[in-house]
């Protein structure tokens, strides 16, 4: 072999191990930064279900003290759309990494400052809307902050392996789920339930302020989408996008933006129906400890790590569309047996159903990433993923733990609530089903 063959494998070599070293530093930096976000938005969730009731919504009635409680956990999904129109439009504009350094900084002071609320009994009704507040620029943040992450994914993988690394985004919840809902057990175990209403509460809202310094730092190290930057180039060199990025959106991809919007809605129903709506289910109607119910929710959520990654990789060989479809019938066929063994108040026949439902939402949550933002140009990708997303979020999880609360309340039953999700996994997998397929689409082209 010449030597010049040899140095061009040598090169071709480091130029491979480069872009390997760098794709690592985009799936931390994604990883982590959705970590963060969603150590918060479940942070919330799960003291919304369990103590919010009781220190900003004091009632005679539990059951609306509970209501009004969630209620504020739907108030970060209707911050959300227009998180998405400010975000999507900047992060089209001006890039994807300066957007995410704005997202993890508002996500992750307005969590430090709930803990720092006092409670309806010090201020009245100051308390309340001072946390509906808080809540809403939760929800603002986040709406860039994971839209942005997994187009950071998209549009640096190469094009074979695109599901399968911004499926990898949607582990970074499992870590943020079990930190947020390991740490508010571990210390609520270890002080009174007094001292945890008192104050033990705040101190896991208050380290978010720690995880937001580690986060900034590990997006230093993480350029900006080559697929963006190759973008700006063409408008730099005369070839103008034309309108904001909004109006691009709804004049040139309203049925994909509806489409991709009705996907979403099934999996965030479900998801947060189970990891906030069972909590106060499993300890208010089933008399199930509350230390049982959330390990057995951690344990269930973690079956993401190993599904997650596997369903990912299968839109890649077998296409968006099939591993999606496959994965909302597995979904409504999975909620009744998932309910009927929740219902036995057994910890193992409880985990059992928990971890073959969160299996079968895996197979929607692994895939809709890769394919909300391919159906997009990049021009609008930010922009029209980040609104689909969020409106889905709406539809889905804002309104499901409050609907299923009502469902339970006037039916005396669950299954009604099981009814209610097999609904909406076929109106999700409708969507899909008019959906293009999109594992071959050049992320660089512009739609016809």
């Amino acid at each position: 072999m010449s030597k010049i063959a040899i140095g061009l494998q040598q090169s071709q070599a480091a130029q491979a191990a480069d872009q390997s070293k760098m794709m690592n530093r985009v799936v931390v930096a994604s990883v982590f930064g959705t970590a963060l976000e969603t150590y918060d938005l479940y942070l919330y969730g799960t003291a919304a279900a369990l103590i919010f009731g009781t220190l900003f919504f004091p009632s005679s009635e539990p059951t609306i003290s509970l209501i009004l409680s969630l209620a504020t956990f739907a108030v970060s999904f209707i911050a959300r759309p227009f998180g998405s129109i400010v975000f999507g439009h900047y992060g089209d504009l001006i890039g994807r990494k300066k957007m995410l350094y704005i997202t993890i900084l508002g996500m992750g002071l307005s969590t430090a400052a709930i803990g720092l609320l006092p409670p309806y009994q010090q201020v009245g009704i100051l308390a309340p809307v001072a946390l509906s507040f808080l809540r809403f620029v939760q929800g603002f943040a986040f709406a860039g902050e994971y839209s942005g992450a997994v187009l950071m994914l998209v549009e640096h993988a190469p094009p074979e392996k695109r599901g399968f690394y911004a499926g990898l985004n949607n582990v970074g919840p499992v870590f943020g789920f079990i930190a947020s809902s390991g740490l508010f057990l571990a210390i609520a175990s270890m002080m009174s339930n007094e001292a945890f209403l008192d104050w033990g509460w705040r101190i896991p809202f208050l380290v978010s302020l720690l995880l937001v310094v580690v986060g900034l730092y590990v997006r230093t190290r993480v350029p900006e989408s080559p697929v963006f930057e190759a973008a700006t180039r063409k408008r730099s060199a005369g070839k103008s996008a034309g309108a904001w990025p909004l109006v691009r959106l709804l004049k040139n991809h309203p049925k994909e933006l509806v489409l991709a919007s009705g996907a979403h809605i099934c999996h965030f129903a479900t998801f947060y129906l189970f990891t906030v709506f069972t909590l106060s289910y499993g300890t208010n109607t089933l008399g199930v400890s509350r230390t049982s119910v959330i390990s057995i929710t951690m344990i269930a959520v973690a079956m993401f790590l190993f599904a997650i990654p596997y369903a990912a990789r299968k839109s890649d060989k077998y296409g968006r569309r099939r591993t999606l479809i496959f994965g909302f019938l597995a979904i409504a066929v999975t909620i009744f047996p998932f309910w009927a063994l929740f219902n036995t108040a057994n910890y193992f026949l409880m985990l059992a159903g928990s971890c073959a439902l969160m299996i079968a939402v895996s197979f929607v949550y692994g895939v809709l990433p890769s394919y909300a933002a391919e159906l997009f140009d990049t021009d609008v990708r930010f922009s029209g993923s980040a609104l689909a997303y969020n409106v889905g979020g709406i539809l889905g999880a804002a309104i499901s733990p409050i609907v299923a609360t009502m469902l339970l309340a006037h039916f005396g039953s669950i299954y009604p609530v099981g009814a209610y999700i097999a609904f909406l996994a076929i109106i999700s997998m409708t969507c899909v089903v008019l959906s293009p397929e999109t594992k071959e689409k050049d992320l660089h082209a512009k739609a016809a």
